[in-house]
C-alpha cells in the first residue's frame, strides 16, 4: 500500500462526507428534505429506547456505500445500521473494509446537540489506515491517513502546542471523555458508574481523582477532542467498530496513543502483566491518549507518558464483558 493509494483512498472519504454534509444539516435542523417530521422518521433502535435511529442515518449510510460500490467495487462495506440490521454477521478480513457511521451521535443529533458528525475509515489488513471525521454543525473535517499526519481543516493537529501543551504524569491533571452508551442493563450501569465514580474519586480514597469527565455524546466528537489536545483521555467499553476506527487514525497521526480499554479492576490479572496492550478495533474496548510532549531532555518521555496514564486508567476502571464485532 503506497503513499500515493492512502492519499487517494483519504480523497474519497473527504468527497464523500462533504458530498452527503448538506443532507446531515438538514436532518439536523428539519429542513429540506427531511423537513416533515414524516421525513425525519425517528425511532427506536433494535427496541432500544436508549437508542435511536433515523431515515437520515439510512440515507447518508446507503448514499455512501452506493458511491464506494461504483469506485471500488472488490472493498468490503461495514457500516452500522446496515450491520445493526443484519445482526453483526459479517466476515472480519484483510481485504480493504470501509467502515461507516453515517450519524455518529444521533441522539445529540435528534435533539439538535452539535457534537455529532459523519465518520468515514478504511481499514486493511485489519488495522485502520485512512480516517475522516465530519462534524457538519461545527463545520470541522478531521482527517488523517497513515504516515501522513492529521488535520482539522488543514491545520495540522494537536491544535495546541508545547508548551502551552502540557506533559501530565497523573489521571488527577487530565480531562477524560467517555460515554455512558445505550446498554441500560442495571449490571453494565452498575459497573460503569463505579468506574465513573474511581476515576472521580479523591486519590486517598483510592481514586484516580480526574480534573474532570467529560460526556459529549458520541466517540468521533469525544477523539476528535483528544486529537485536538483538547482532552488527555477518551475511555469506553461498548462502542463499535464504526464509532471510532475513522477516530483512531486521527488520534494517532496527531501523535497520541491508542490502547486495549479492558480494565483491570477487580480482576486476577498479576501487576507483572498490567501493561496496556495493542488496540484491536474489532474488540469494543478502546483507551486514547493525546500527544504528550517529551519532558526537557527526556526524548522518549512522551510516549512512556502515555501508556503511564493509560495504565492508571485500567487500574481502577472494570472491564466490561461485550461480544467482538464481526466475526474474526
Amino acid at each position: 500500500m503506497s503513499a500515493e493509494e492512502l492519499k487517494e483512498y483519504l480523497a474519497t472519504a473527504v468527497a464523500l462526507a462533504k458530498e452527503v454534509g448538506p443532507a446531515f444539516k438538514d436532518g439536523f435542523w428539519r429542513t429540506g428534505q427531511f423537513s416533515n417530521v414524516s421525513d425525519f422518521a425517528a425511532e427506536d433502535k433494535l427496541g432500544n429506547e436508549a437508542d435511536c435511529v433515523t431515515a437520515v442515518d439510512r440515507y447518508i449510510e446507503k448514499t455512501i456505500f452506493a458511491r464506494l460500490r461504483q469506485i471500488y467495487p472488490s472493498h468490503k462495506l461495514v457500516g452500522e445500521e446496515s450491520t445493526a440490521e443484519t445482526g453483526n454477521g459479517y466476515v472480519v478480513t484483510d481485504h480493504p473494509t470501509w467502515i461507516v457511521d453515517p450519524v455518529d451521535g444521533t441522539n445529540n443529533f435528534v435533539h439538535h446537540f452539535p457534537f455529532t458528525g459523519i465518520s468515514i475509515g478504511l481499514a486493511i489488513n485489519k488495522q485502520p489506515v485512512v480516517g475522516v471525521i465530519y462534524l457538519p454543525v461545527l463545520d470541522e473535517l478531521y482527517t488523517a491517513s497513515r504516515g501522513q499526519g492529521a488535520f482539522l481543516n488543514g491545520q495540522p493537529l494537536p491544535l495546541v502546542r508545547a508548551p502551552a501543551l502540557t506533559s501530565p504524569t497523573t489521571l488527577s491533571q487530565c480531562a477524560l471523555v467517555s460515554e455512558h452508551g445505550s446498554d441500560r442493563t442495571q449490571k453494565t450501569m452498575s459497573s460503569r458508574m463505579a468506574s465513573f465514580t474511581r476515576l472521580l474519586t479523591d486519590k486517598q480514597y483510592g481514586g484516580g481523582c480526574l480534573q474532570n469527565l467529560r460526556v459529549t455524546g458520541g466517540a468521533c466528537p469525544d477523539l476528535s477532542l483528544v486529537a485536538k489536545g483538547s482532552a488527555e483521555l477518551y475511555w469506553e467499553c461498548g462502542p463499535h467498530v464504526w464509532d471510532f476506527a475513522a477516530g483512531v487514525v486521527i488520534v494517532t497521526e496527531s501523535g497520541g496513543a491508542v490502547f486495549d480499554g479492558a480494565g483491570w479492576w477487580g480482576s486476577n490479572v498479576p501487576e507483572s502483566e498490567r501493561v496496556p496492550k495493542p488496540l484491536n478495533i474489532w474488540n469494543r474496548k478502546i483507551v486514547a491518549v493525546r500527544y504528550i510532549p517529551d519532558l526537557p531532555g527526556k526524548p522518549g518521555s512522551g510516549k512512556e507518558l502515555q501508556k503511564q496514564l493509560a495504565k492508571e486508567l485500567l487500574d481502577i476502571v472494570e472491564d466490561i464483558d461485550y461480544a467482538p464485532d464481526g466475526v474474526q
